[in-house]
């Protein structure tokens, strides 16, 4: 037999799921901007006051959705237990950028919303390039970078290139991007070894 704590997340859940579903479809009618958390509730089939049960605001609802949206789409694209090596980072900026450029097309996003999107997908773009990382790496370049600060780097990377490519109109394919990313990234490191000053 369950415990109720089990069923009361179900349902929690399963509340969460309605209000998710709602907001995409009142959003998809009126605009993200537009819709409002009573038409969210409404479509739903909740109170208002479940809605603030599950989040503090529709931002709040923006971000779980942003979230989601990356983490389906990274986990489409390659099974996240991957080993750590250049293939797999080139296919994890191929996505980024094709999730950027998805985002952009899909939506007219007001400043604050993108700014939400964007912050939630760079944030779940560093933790999953922290947990990558510090499975791959070994102990001798452990010791002389920070693992944070190297995907501090490599996440900031990735992300601008990412949200700078998907807003322009441009020929390069997210393959070819990805590709100049990676030699980015890794070209850094042979500058600096070659006379940039102390």
């Amino acid at each position: 037999m369950a415990t109720p704590s089990r069923n009361m997340d179900r349902r929690a859940e399963r509340t969460r799921q309605l209000l998710r579903q709602a907001f995409i479809e009142v959003a998809q009618e009126k605009g993200l901007t537009a819709a409002s958390i009573q038409e969210i509730a409404e479509r739903a089939n909740v109170s208002r006051g479940t809605f603030y049960a599950h989040y503090a605001d529709k931002y709040a609802l923006i971000d779980a959705l942003a979230r989601e949206e990356f983490q389906r789409s990274v986990s489409a694209m390659f099974s996240l237990t991957s080993p750590w090596n250049r293939k797999t980072l080139h296919l994890l900026i191929q996505t980024v950028l094709e999730y950027f450029k998805s985002v952009y097309q899909r939506h007219r996003l007001s400043r604050d919303i993108a700014s939400i999107i964007e912050r939630a997908t760079h944030e779940e773009l560093y933790e999953l390039l922290l947990t990558w990382l510090k499975q791959g790496r070994n102990e001798e370049i452990r010791s002389r970078v920070p693992t944070e600060t190297m995907v501090q780097v490599m996440s900031w990377a990735i992300f601008g290139a990412a949200v700078q490519w998907s807003q322009e109109i441009t020929t390069i394919s997210s393959e070819q991007m990805a590709h100049n990313v990676l030699q980015a990234l890794t070209e850094v490191g042979h500058l600096a070894s070659d006379g940039l000053p102390d």
